[in-house]
């Protein structure tokens, strides 16, 4: 066999030698070849590079646009809310004066009354739109039509505005509860604002060329709403194209004139004439150790940048690495490990059964049980908690990771990993343990005193009114009405004691196990609360209104409570001959539930609406309205464990509205 090869091996010597020309044109066919596809693949990369400068370009743009057309949408929504739920006209300059301030990149901002501009600001130079009506206008009754059939904002133009100027119009529907149009809320944005502030420029420096058009259904056309470019017909560069539905504008960039193949002449005239030098040369002499040593040089900087790297990390982060050689059982470690535990280099350290050794006792046997376990088995990875022993003696927790390498038969040989100092989070968790033992400790025995003290309370209490209803039996008629008046005030007063323990009671109670949640349907709860509140409901000729409530997660009877409250109070706060008319309603968020109470009562001073959910806070004497003043103290307690907040929002005279949020479990 030997004989053979080296029989063949003389055979192409002698060939190579024999034939100098020959091999000559095959390396260079060769070489060539090779290097005309490595220019291909350039070419390729280089288009490729420059199609994602064009799609960068056309991204920054469009975010430019979109940026000032939120700006738009944002405004436009924002007048529509107020706009459904208050009166804009009169206080419209106000108002629209901070929502433009809020969204500068809108130049004026109108509300319509049905199709009818009846208000604008800025007014001055927008006083010729007062009083039209853009759904008559034939040129712009599609577009009005769009926005109200979308339901949504719609942006139409850029065009000629009636008041002077180009720009883009966009209007947003207003529809009643009943379903109606109510009017549309409209933003204007001049051209000019829009590519300045989405920089839709065409300077002849740059390497891009911009176009920003629409389709005009009336011709057919695309219309550009830029300064037209001067021979655009002739750019070679990549052309990338999105559409904006907002406006349903295009948006098109186009590199003006493409690199990718001009820059590679130079690269393939030298390729071409690097493939005349290795013709010319042996190739098995000359291009084997050419491409051994280029092999080498890459794989030298490749280790060399794996290796400063490594060094870096390791002094960037608190963590220590280490490499653990099992065959020759010893452990490398990175100098963080010094830092973090203060052993050094002469404390064996490098030896796994100095690792051991500092472990904690009480730790030791799983740490050693649970890596036996990895190592024996198939999975690469390994992590572990555990606490290790200081130089000075003292213990920290670490987190252990390691990253298993096996052999061929899958015998584990070395295992590299890093080890994280935990100490500071053990000790954190262990003082919210406590605290919340303590906290524990400390609501049991504030509801087992709360639970004593309104019995103890009570029967003196009862004593009292018992004792003022026998005096008020046996001596009535003999009484004065001065005498009468004040029987009435203790036996009133001590009524009024008796519910205030009641309601504190209540409070001290209102905490729940959030481990016990359970399915529950909203529309439930209130018909029950409806029906405690059934006599008051009657008697008032009260109006509650809800429908869609959803099924949340939550506890029964605190939900109960928290209803019962904001019902109730409701019911009470309202003048006198008035018929109540309250409104439930609910929206789901990304993480809460957020309900809301609304009525036609009383309302509340704003300097007051923080203040009425504190304990025993009442706004209004007893003799007008009843109660202790712990309802909406309760509300907030319930609220706060279901992890959410409650607050108030109130015109006095025009009722309020209680809004809380529930977190969704």
């Amino acid at each position: 066999m030997m004989e053979i090869l080296e029989k063949i091996k003389s055979y192409i010597l002698n060939f190579l030698s024999s034939y100098p020309r020959v091999t000559g044109w095959g390396v260079f066919i060769g070489v060539f070849s090779l290097t005309m596809y490595l220019s291909w693949t350039e070419y390729q990369i280089r288009l490729s590079n420059e199609r994602e400068a064009v799609k960068s370009k056309l991204d920054e743009l469009e975010n430019s646009i979109l940026y000032s057309i939120r700006n738009g949408i944002s405004a436009a929504k924002t007048l529509a809310f107020f706009a459904q739920n208050f009166e804009v006209t009169e206080n419209f300059d106000s108002l629209a004066k901070q929502i433009l301030e809020n969204n500068p990149n809108v130049d004026v901002i109108q509300y319509l009354d049905s199709g009818t501009i009846v208000a604008v600001y800025p007014l001055q130079g927008n006083e010729a739109v007062i009083g039209y009506n853009v759904a008559q206008d034939p040129t712009r009754r599609d577009e009005v039509l769009e926005a109200f059939n979308r339901r949504d904002i719609y942006f139409s133009g850029p065009f000629t505005l009636r008041q002077g100027g180009i720009g883009i119009v966009g209007r947003y529907p207003i529809f009643e509860k009943s379903g109606e149009l109510k009017g549309f809320s409209a933003v204007i944005i001049f051209l000019e604002t829009l590519i300045k502030s989405s920089e839709l420029v065409n300077p002849e420096s740059s390497i891009f060329s911009v176009k920003f058009s629409k389709l005009d259904t009336s011709t057919e056309t695309w219309k550009n709403f830029l300064p037209e470019v001067k021979n655009d017909s002739e750019y070679t560069g990549s052309l990338q194209r999105v559409l904006i539905p907002e406006g349903n504008w295009e948006l098109a960039v186009q590199l003006k004139k493409s690199t990718a193949f001009s820059g590679l002449i130079p690269s393939i005239l030298l390729r071409f004439i690097t493939s005349m030098i290795f013709g010319l040369i042996s190739w098995n002499f000359s291009r084997i150790p050419s491409v051994l040593k280029k092999k080498v040089e890459e794989q030298s900087r490749d280790l060399k940048i794996a290796n400063e790297r490594f060094e870096l990390a390791t002094k960037a982060t608190s963590d220590f690495i280490w490499d653990w050689d099992m065959i020759e059982n010893k452990t490398f470690r990175s100098p963080s490990f010094y830092q973090t535990f203060g052993y050094g280099p002469n404390d064996s350290q490098d030896s796994n059964e100095f690792w051991e050794s500092i472990i904690h006792p009480g730790d030791l046997g799983e740490v050693r049980h649970n890596l036996n376990l990895a190592l024996a088995g198939t999975d690469n990875f390994w992590a572990m908690e555990f606490r290790v022993r200081k130089k000075n003696g003292e213990y920290n927790f670490i987190l252990d990771k390691g990253f298993i390498i096996r052999d061929q038969s899958g015998k584990a040989i070395r295992m590299i990993g890093a080890t994280k100092d935990i100490t500071a989070r053990k000790m954190a968790e262990l003082e919210i343990l406590q605290a919340n033992e303590k906290l524990s400790s400390a609501n049991q025995e504030l509801k087992a005193f709360a639970a004593l003290a309104s019995h103890d309370m009570r029967e003196p209490l009862r004593m009292i009114s018992s004792f003022m209803d026998l005096l008020q039996k046996k001596y009535g008629n003999s009484l004065d009405e001065k005498a009468q008046q004040y029987i009435h005030f203790a036996t009133d007063g001590a009524k009024r004691l008796t519910q205030m323990i009641n309601d504190l009671l209540e409070y001290s109670k209102a905490g729940f196990d959030l481990n016990q949640l359970e399915e529950i349907d909203v529309e439930e709860i209130i018909k029950e609360v409806i029906n405690l509140k059934s006599d008051i409901i009657r008697t008032t000729e009260a109006q509650i209104h809800y429908s869609d409530l959803p099924v949340i997660k939550g506890l029964k009877v605190p939900m109960r409570i928290l209803f019962q409250n904001l019902i109730g109070n409701s019911l009470k706060y309202i003048e006198p001959g008035q018929k109540p008319k309250i409104w439930i309603d609910a929206v789901e968020l990304e993480e809460f539930w957020q309900f809301s109470v609304k009525d036609n009562g009383i309302g509340i001073d704003p300097n007051y609406l923080e203040e009425i959910f504190g304990i025993l806070k009442r706004l209004h004497p007893k003799e007008k309205y009843p109660g202790t003043g712990m309802g909406l103290a309760t509300c907030r307690k319930i609220v706060t464990q279901f992890g959410g907040k409650i607050w108030a929002n109130s015109v006095p005279g025009e009722g309020s509205t209680l809004i809380f949020t529930i977190k969704k479990q």
